[in-house]
């Protein structure tokens, strides 16, 4: 009764190398149904039906599914196939690439970031960028030349005493240019945190 229904033959190649032909199947979209208990049939196994133009159509098996003998209904896989030449669907999200470079990179995802980066880079080398943005970015020449004099002194003082005195007279001067000289504050203060012994 149930073998009129299985019209198909196919071939079975096991991953192990191992071929069997001739079978009696039931070839369906994503369904291939056989009779046989007797062949080892694992996921990534192919079944491969020869259409009546002689193309193979090759399948790989997904799910084996063996189904034991069950109130008269014989002993079979009832697999779940997909075909060789398309893609497995992706069981996972998309891939997402964040490509973070620099010192200070840094990205949020539906968060607030209350984060402080500190930038362990020389003294001179800090404070040389801090006087090219002080000349690129301040437009007017007396607050340019007084910030750029005051970063200068500020320089000269790190390590020393004096340095929290300098530190306030130049964050007077730079409150009205927070925008740009606001990425070198956190280091400045670390300066006065490790004077201060904080």
């Amino acid at each position: 009764m149930f073998d009129e229904l299985l019209t198909d033959k196919v071939t079975i190649r096991t991953r192990d190398g191992r071929v069997f032909t001739d079978i009696a199947a039931s070839v369906q979209t994503s369904k291939i149904f056989i009779q046989r208990s007797d062949i080892p049939i694992q996921p990534g196994d192919e079944v491969v039906r020869r259409t009546p133009a002689g193309v193979d159509e090759v399948f790989l098996v997904d799910d084996p599914g063996f189904q034991a003998e069950f109130h008269g209904i014989p002993a079979g896989y009832r697999m779940r196939v997909r075909r060789a030449d398309r893609p497995a669907v992706a069981r996972t999200g998309p891939s997402i690439i964040y490509n973070v470079t620099g010192p200070n990179a840094r990205f949020n995802i539906n968060s607030s970031d209350n984060s402080t980066n500190v930038i362990n880079e020389s003294p001179a080398a800090m404070f040389r960028e801090l006087r090219e943005v002080i000349a690129k970015q301040v437009v007017s020449e007396p607050e340019r030349d007084a910030l750029i004099a005051h970063a200068l002194a500020l320089e000269s003082e790190v390590g020393k005493a004096s340095f929290a005195t300098r530190y306030a007279q130049f964050m007077a001067l730079a409150a009205n240019h927070v925008e740009a000289l606001g990425p070198f504050i956190p280091a400045l203060t670390q300066f006065l945190v490790v004077k201060l012994g904080v």
